[in-house]
Parts: structure tokens; sequence; C-alpha cells
């Protein structure tokens, strides 16, 4: 199928074996719950990777915590790697009676409370790597599919709004997460953190499995399932289908930037603005607070400006060169007002790009009938980064002891990339 035909799929009627197009509109508690499960991806996993791991490997292993980190983040990173395409691939062909993305749903997020149980609990950085390996199995296949729930549910005058909502939302729980750590527990005392992210994961998820229904596949109605077939459709031909290439180059790009400033954000408070660990921790919270309310705001300015002058691109560039602006200003000012400020712009640009990126995606899929397969794929354009920017952090900070500016500016320069490869992309406006 052509990446230009997917925006006029609702004019093609489904084929034998494929979800019927979405035509009935999702109502406002339907969306709002839906943002409430999405949130749960970033209410783990941001908090842990900005917070809790960064604490909890410091004192494990205080001699060389920027190793252990890089260890336990970026294997955690790979199991996510390859549990978001592959979730969404076999819940694509899933034909239970329960619907095709439900019962991976609540699969991922009781693998996700699994995981985080070890990590509470865990005392060497082996076993810490264990949890993060499962955790990051459940929150990852979570995410993907409950981002393949768009194009199968949600008709396209309401998509680039769901969209919006589901790109933020991690975000949000993000910061919904730092902040219930930082006000509701001892941060000295992390296994207060994991359990309740544990809690609070199983209620959002459980609240939208309240409204979510889904009609079943038809037993027999996909062809046999082969292996050799089904591991060869996770290569998506960059000649075939370049827009979808770019787009995810450009989310790659986006998040390694995103994640090389959330990842070190603690231990740049703690060792190149020297805080105290309360403090940093508390500054963590508070960075986290302002960049997500920039996130929101961009978020939704964007993606009501992008559905009424009907573009896209415009948005998704201007919010890469945005959160390079506010990364510059963390290298060019190095101090914690102007981390704030920088919070807020990069926080903004970050909003105005997922407002839109998904809905861009969802536009540039190479086949509408594999759409859980294709946005897993997505979703490692965030879960390279995860793999990668630890060891960029680390053998930059380990080269050059310390020296922030050098990575931020690398984050920064990760962004304005990100917004060149958006260019090329002719087939959304």
């Amino acid at each position: 199928m052509s990446e230009t035909l997917l925006p006029d799929a609702a004019a093609i009627a489904p084929e034998e074996g494929e979800q019927p197009l979405p035509s009935q509109p999702r109502s406002g508690v339907w969306m709002g719950l839906y943002l409430f499960a999405s949130m749960v991806g970033g209410l783990s996993s941001v908090c842990i990777k900005q917070l809790l791991l960064p604490l909890q490997v410091s004192r494990i292993d205080p001699h060389t915590p920027y190793l252990s980190f890089l260890l336990v983040a970026s294997v955690g990173a790979v199991a996510g790697l390859i549990a978001s395409p592959l979730a969404g691939a076999l819940s694509d062909r899933t034909t239970s009676r329960f619907g095709r993305r439900r019962p991976w749903i609540i699969g991922g997020v009781l693998t996700l409370g699994i995981g985080l149980s070890v990590m509470a609990f865990a005392t060497t950085i082996p076993l810490l790597l264990v949890g993060e390996i499962i955790a990051q199995f459940g929150a990852d296949a979570l995410l993907a599919t409950e981002t393949a729930i768009i194009p199968d549910q949600v008709p396209l005058i309401q998509r680039s709004w769901v969209s919006a909502l589901n790109g933020m939302a991690p975000i949000v729980g993000g910061t919904v997460g730092l902040l219930l750590v930082t006000r509701f527990t001892q941060t000295s005392v992390t296994a207060q953190g994991y359990l309740l992210l544990i809690v609070f994961s199983l209620l959002l998820v459980g609240s939208f499995l309240l409204v979510f229904r889904e009609r079943a596949l038809p037993q027999g109605g996909l062809p046999a399932f082969r292996l050799g077939p089904f591991l060869k459709s996770f290569w998506i031909n960059p000649q075939r289908y370049p827009n979808f290439a770019y787009a995810v180059c450009s989310r790659c790009l986006v998040f390694l930037s995103f994640t090389l400033l959330g990842a070190y954000t603690l231990f740049y408070l703690r060792a190149g603005l020297h805080f105290s660990d309360a403090v940093a921790a508390q500054h963590v919270a508070l960075f986290q607070l302002f960049s997500t309310l920039a996130v929101l705001v961009g978020a939704l300015l964007s993606g009501w400006l992008s559905r009424r002058l009907d573009r896209l691109k415009p948005f998704v560039i201007a919010g890469a060169l945005l959160m390079a602006t506010g990364l510059f200003l963390i290298v060019s000012i190095p101090s914690w007002p102007s981390m704030q400020v920088a919070a807020v712009i990069f926080g903004g640009g970050f909003g105005s790009y997922l407002a839109v990126d998904i809905a861009l995606a969802v536009r540039v899929l190479p086949a509408a009938e594999n759409s859980g397969k294709d946005l897993g794929i997505m979703y490692m354009a965030i879960f390279l980064p995860l793999v990668i920017s630890p060891m960029i952090g680390s053998g930059l900070l380990t080269i050059f002891p310390n020296n922030f500016a050098l990575l931020f500016a690398f984050a920064a320069l990760s962004s304005v990339l990100a917004a060149v490869l958006i260019i090329p992309i002719k087939s959304v406006r």
C-alpha cells in the first residue's frame, strides 16, 4: 500500500480479516481515560530514569555510578526495543474473544508491575537489571498496543487530537510520577516510589479498560502464521517507504535529545551545579513540572493550529528547533534559573512535536492492516535512544569529566537534525 493512500483509507472497504475502519466518534470520557492509560509508560519509565534509578544506582555502586547506570538503562532499553514492535505485530494477529489489543494491554501492565516490584527491592546491580528488563518489556508492550488503538478505533476527524493526547501522555505521566514520588515517598527509600508507581499504573490502565471495547478478529480470517515471513515483515524498505523512514529517524533523534537531557538532569544538578541529593531531587521534579506544563500548552496549541491550518510538518520542525534552543540555553548559562527558562522552551517545543508526530506517522504507515507492528517500529524510535543515550552520556562524561555543556550541546544538535529530516517528507503537508 502506498504511503499516500492511508489518509484516504476511509474510502476503502476493509478486507477479510481486517478491523472495520472506525467511524463512530470517541466520547470525552473515552479520550480522557485513554490519556490516563497512555500516561503509564511515562509514569514509570520517565520517573525511573530521571529520579529513582540514578538515586538507586548511586547508592548501590557509589564508585562507578555512570557505568552502572549505563548498564541498567541501556540493557533495559534493548528489551523495550524488542518488545514494542513484537507486541504490536502479535497483537495485529491476536484472535482472542476479548479482542486483539486488550490481552496485550493487560499483560503489559501486569508485567510492568512485576518488574517494578523486583526493582523496588533490588540491592545489587544485576538484580536491578533483571527488574528493569521485565519492567521495560511490560511498559513498551503496553505503549505499542495502546498506540495501535488510534488507527483501530479513532475516526479520521478525531485522529490528530487523540494522537496529540497519546504523544504527550507519557511526558505528563512522567511529571505526575515525579510529583507523586517526591511528594508522598522518601527519596532515600526508593522502594516506596516503585510501589507507588505500581498502584497508580494498575488504576489508570484498569480505568480505561472499563470503557474500552473492541471487536474480536474472526478465527481463520488471517493467513497462517509462518515465522520467516513474520520476522521479515519487520524490515521496512526505506527506498519503498522513504517518508516512513524519515519520520522514524526524526522521532529517534528528538527522543535522543529528550533522553539525554532527562537522564542526566539529576547528575548535572549534583555534579555540575553542586546541589545535594535532596535538593537535586526536588529540582528535577520542578524542572519536569515546568517542562510538562509547557508540553501541554505547546501540544494543545499546536494540535489546534495544525487542524485549523491542515498542516503537520511546520509544527514538527518548529518543535524540534525550539527543543534545541532550550538546550543551547543550558549550555550557554549554567545556572538553575536558566534551567527553569530552558525547561519551558524545551517543553513547549517538545509538546509541539508530540502533538502532531503520531498523526504524521499514521499518515505514512506502509500498510493500515499492520498498524500495530508499524507503530511498534515507530516506538523503537523511543527505545533506541534509551539504549544509546547512556552510552553517549557515560562516554562523554568519562572522557571529559563532568562536561555537561558538551553533552547537552550534542543533544541540541540531535534536535536540529530531527527538524531537517522532516523537510523531505512529501506526502504530508
